[in-house]
């Protein structure tokens, strides 16, 4: 598969994760070594911009699901989620990771939402 990128944008107190291609378990490596180096910083307000994955295979919906808990459950921050193909909303909705985040339709008005969380 092609390569995955991640890109950590740092907006005040919110972590922006843009990524870049397929989620899978290669590419659920690098989204989640990323992921902690940022979490064990303690930063915990993030919004997870997928618009440039437009698709996720179990393995990176798992990894997904991992850091969200990380950071919601471990650490009580935030996760909000852009940028959603049609896909991928249906497959984070099927398997309940919708419950735990609030998709918007663009990254700034994630990152407005989760800014606000955040105090």
């Amino acid at each position: 598969m092609s390569d995955f990128n991640v890109e950590i944008i740092q907006t005040g107190k919110v972590t922006v994760v843009r990524t870049q291609g397929y989620l899978d378990d290669i590419g659920g490596k690098v989204f989640r070594e990323k992921c902690l180096e940022v979490i064990g910083k303690g930063q915990f307000h993030f919004v997870f911009n997928l618009e440039k994955t437009p698709v996720i295979n179990s393995t990176g919906l798992s990894t997904l699901l991992d850091i969200m808990v990380q950071i919601i459950d471990y650490n009580e921050g935030e996760v909000a989620i852009t940028g959603l193909s049609k896909l991928t909303q249906t497959a984070l909705q099927m398997t309940g990771v919708m419950t735990l985040c609030e998709a918007y339709p663009t990254e700034d008005e994630a990152v407005t939402a989760i800014a606000e969380a955040a105090g």
